[in-house]
């Protein structure tokens, strides 16, 4: 089995729980399973879409780290301009070219924080979500199973 039919089952997921909810997306990702794959095709694609969304949750959580990013290197950059700005105040010839260097190095850095904080937010949201589709796929291979919760 490709797990190209995985990926579309997992992003329609997705999309449907942005826009209609935990309850009506999760019985539209189990229609779509249960009408496409039956009997031992269906627990191959669950188990996929398990292991599929356990790699996801894994490359997400890495990441959300700031530190792994190019945005750590942007915002170094921007620290040390702000630096020579700030040195570049202090000698009364470059006081003009310091002082906006200085406010373009403080608002690019302010943009960098925002965009790491607005990543953060984004993909911790969409942790939660693979890791409902992961309760969904497993309780569907172990019903009886107790939930982990």
């Amino acid at each position: 089995m490709e797990t190209h039919p995985v990926d579309e089952a997992i992003d329609r997921y997705v999309r449907e729980r942005m826009v209609r909810g935990a309850k009506e997306a999760g019985e539209r990702f189990l229609s779509y399973a249960h009408l496409r794959y039956q009997g031992k095709e269906l627990a191959e694609f669950m188990e996929k879409t398990s292991r599929v969304v356990n790699y996801y949750i894994d490359f997400f959580r890495v990441m959300i780290n700031p530190l792994k990013g190019p945005e750590l290197a942007f915002f170094a950059t921007a620290v040390s301009m702000a630096i020579f700005g700030g040195l570049m105040t202090l000698e009364p010839d470059e006081a003009y070219l310091g002082i906006f260097l200085l406010s373009g190095a403080l608002v690019h850095g302010w943009s960098i924080v925002r965009l790491v904080i607005r990543k953060w937010c984004d993909l911790s949201v969409l942790i939660a979500i693979y890791r409902e589709i992961l309760t969904l796929a497993e309780h569907e291979l172990h019903p009886d199973a107790l939930p982990a919760d």
